[in-house]
């Protein structure tokens, strides 16, 4: 009862002005109409009925009917003015969370096109990092063979110098030997001398040759190094692209997770709705155990019913039973609310069977 007062408190006011209107009508018709008493008189003398009209002050109740309907259309304004202004808050509530909603859905976007771009930098830089690295390795090796070219061309020279010398030493020798015998000697010492400083050269060549290939092997190996260098970054890079992807797949893993907890949330929300549903079901008579309907609910966030459907029954859900669970949605005002605010939902779809 009261919560039918509540739903409509419009059509309740106007039935006690009107119940109030009959009853001034009924008690002014009852002051306007005399009343008639009979009296005996008990004694010895004959039995005489005198009549005695009872007259009252005239009471009068004057019920103006156009004063009642400016009230009631009075009233009726009222109501509407107020229904008008909570569609306009409702809407303006509506309105404001959907910009609200976008704004934040417009600022995770911005911030996620940040770390995008903030990460496309780093690879960037990574990417001139490692270049620079590059160009500077392979401009010490080519420095290097540079200056090795450098040193073996000294070299050469330094020998065909010394090659030179020794053959115009010598042909200075057999000048010396042709033009004068006692000379010989001097010039076989000469000569020999010749043959020490030339085995003393070609030592030095046989030196530098080894040094020459020493160099090489450690130009080898440090090219090996470099190489070793690279294949250990290539591994590490390979690590962390695995690490990357196992991040990746253990954050979807989560992602499924919370979606699953969501649901069944969800089913344990929905399930206590029906739940307080069926707590205040009345059973009417003449209704099939087997009766069963889906009732669609609308309602507001602060759990209100503000519209019920019952669809989709089957054959044995009469009219009664069909009144009877509307009614029992209605008595369960308000609806219990979700475990968590972004589980509410304005439209509720539940199989009902008491």
């Amino acid at each position: 009862m009261i919560g039918f007062i509540i739903r409509h408190p419009l059509s309740v006011l106007i039935a006690v002005i009107l119940h109030v209107a009959v009853a001034l009508a009924v008690i002014y018709q009852w002051n306007a109409t005399p009343h008639t008493f009979k009296m005996s008189n008990q004694s010895d003398a004959p039995k005489t009925t005198q009549a005695v009209t009872q007259t009252e002050p005239l009471k009068t109740f004057a019920v103006d009917s156009s004063l009642v309907e400016q009230q009631i259309a009075r009233l009726t304004a009222e109501e509407q003015d107020k229904r008008l202004a909570q569609k306009r808050l409702q809407e303006q509530t509506e309105k404001e969370k959907a910009k609200l909603k976008a704004l934040q859905k417009e600022q995770a976007l911005e911030q996620k096109k940040a770390e995008e771009a903030k990460k496309r930098a780093q690879q960037e830089q990574r990417k001139a990092e490692e270049q620079r690295r590059k160009a500077d390795a392979e401009k010490r090796k080519a420095d290097e063979s540079k200056r090795l070219a450098e040193q073996q061309k000294q070299l050469v020279e330094a020998q065909k110098k010394r090659l030179e010398a020794e053959k115009a030493k010598a042909v200075k020798a057999q000048q010396e030997a042709a033009l004068a015998e006692k000379k010989r000697a001097e010039a076989k010492s000469l000569m020999a001398k010749a043959e020490q400083e030339r085995k003393a050269e070609e030592a030095k060549k046989v030196a530098l040759e080894k040094e020459i290939a020493t160099r090489s092997l450690e130009k080898q190996k440090l090219e090996e190094d470099a190489l070793q260098a690279m294949l250990e970054k290539e591994r590490a890079m390979e690590r962390a692209e695995n690490q990357k992807r196992e991040a990746a797949a253990a954050a979807k893993a989560r992602q499924a997770q919370q979606q699953k907890q969501l649901l069944s949330l969800r089913e344990t929300y929905i399930s206590s709705i029906a739940a307080k549903v069926k707590d205040n079901w009345r059973t009417p008579a003449r209704i099939s155990d087997q009766a069963q309907c889906e009732l669609d609910i609308t309602q507001s966030p602060g759990g209100n019913v503000t519209s019920v459907k019952v669809v989709n029954c089957n054959q044995f859900a009469n009219d009664q039973f069909k009144d009877a669970a509307e009614k029992a949605v209605y008595r369960s005002e308000p609806l219990p609310k979700p475990p968590v605010e972004e589980l509410f939902e304005r439209n509720i779809k539940f199989v009902f069977k008491p």
